[in-house]
């Protein structure tokens, strides 16, 4: 009997689906074939640099038995090389492969690649399409479904000093399908699955408010299998929040900013931990600074805790709900405090380049009770600064 999962992101004509399981890379081939009938010859694979040949292998595998010529990049994913450089470098790639407007672009590995690959297959001949094939935990139930792309953007402030603002160059741009092999998991290290739960942590803590009361307390009841990664359990866990996700997605697309909800609640966490993120010095265990810099999922790790904290200074919020956050994470084997931070003036500057920053004001969201958050504007900066104490080792 197959185990395999499949949710549904409902957006009218650029509705996908997200397929789930161990194994289901192999569907690849009857996601390719309709697009082979309508003229499809080439397929440009970007590939993370630490996903096992196997799997590159066999997508190639996949695209020669249909008469399709696959051409194949590596990089190794870090946040300075997701930058318009290697954007460039992609474009140039699959310009000299004769890449069509039918041909796809397929991304194999985790959150960066699946970024530049969408951001590539959205804007080279006016948009391609693309599939995603999350090898990460992460990309699984957050970075590949909903259409987000882009790369980050290093700008040379007034002082001379430098920051890498995340995701700023972007567009939004829907997979023809997301398959999310559960087999890819094995490749990755702890640290690397762990800051995956992070996301799966973050959708729990806005369940009930987006309809999907269940998944906190779910998570809660099997976070030992959920934290010692078995697959069966992972499987139901991709599935529980890819369908949090896609829920949010289909009534939200592209995060309109003129009202405070909908996909912005997907930021819980976020703000915060963008502003800590790209900070090389920090690691995620105090006591050992040769860890440094945080990967995405532990800054946001830190960053709900800040938001916790934050939202008890600014609108009384009761504290056992960041208790049981950070009981939750420390399960989970994630960061709730971070030794080396900056001034908590230099911190909330950072936040304000934020890319959801608006008219100068810094958006964020911030619980109001157990599985429930809100957007909100203009937090005090005492609030936001207190959010920042909290996590100071």
């Amino acid at each position: 009997m197959s185990n395999d999962r499949s949710v549904h992101v409902d957006l009218a004509d650029r509705g996908y689906d997200i397929l789930i399981g161990s194994g289901v890379l192999s569907k690849l081939e009857a996601v390719l074939k309709p697009m082979h009938s309508k003229g499809a010859r080439r397929a440009f694979v970007l590939v993370d640099s630490g996903v096992p040949d196997s799997f590159a292998d066999q997508i190639t595998t996949i695209t020669q038995s249909l008469g399709i010529d696959s051409s194949l990049a590596t990089i190794t994913p870090t946040e300075s090389i997701k930058s318009i450089q290697t954007y460039q470098s992609l474009l140039e790639h699959i310009a000299s492969t004769g890449h069509s407007r039918v041909d796809p672009v397929i991304a194999l590995g985790g959150g960066i690649v699946g970024d530049l690959a969408g951001f590539v297959a959205s804007s080279y001949r006016r948009g391609v399409p693309v599939i995603q094939c999350p090898t990460t935990l992460l990309s699984m139930v957050d970075a590949s479904v909903g259409g987000k792309t882009g790369f980050n953007l290093r700008i040379t402030n007034p002082d001379g000093s430098e920051d890498l603002l995340k995701n700023l160059v972007g567009a939004f741009w829907q997979p023809q399908c997301v398959i999310a092999d559960i087999n890819t998991l094995d490749s990755l290290d702890l640290r690397q699955r762990r800051s995956g739960l992070s996301e799966c942590i973050k959708h729990g803590f806005i369940s009930a408010g987006v309809g999907h009361e269940g998944l906190l307390d779910w998570m809660i009841q099997h976070l030992d299998a959920i934290s010692s990664f078995d697959p069966a359990t992972m499987a139901e866990l991709v599935e529980r929040n890819v369908a949090l996700k896609a829920s949010v997605v289909a009534l939200d697309e592209r995060e309109d900013t003129s009202k405070l909800g909908g996909r912005m609640l997907l930021n819980f966490g976020h703000t915060f931990g963008h502003a800590i993120e790209t900070l090389e010095n920090l690691s995620p265990d105090p006591s050992n600074p040769s860890l440094a810099p945080l990967h995405h999922g532990e800054a946001v790790a830190l960053g709900m805790v800040a938001a916790c904290r934050a939202a008890e200074h600014a609108s009384g919020l009761d504290p056992e709900i960041g208790n049981e956050l950070i009981s939750i994470l420390k399960h989970a084997g994630l960061p709730v405090q971070v030794g080396g931070l900056p001034s908590n003036q230099d911190l909330v500057e950072r936040m304000s380049h934020d890319k959801k920053a608006t008219a100068n004001t810094i958006r964020v969201v911030i619980p109001t009770s157990r599985g429930k958050c809100i957007v909100v504007e203009d937090a005090p900066v005492e609030s936001l600064e207190a959010g920042f104490d909290a996590i100071r080792a």
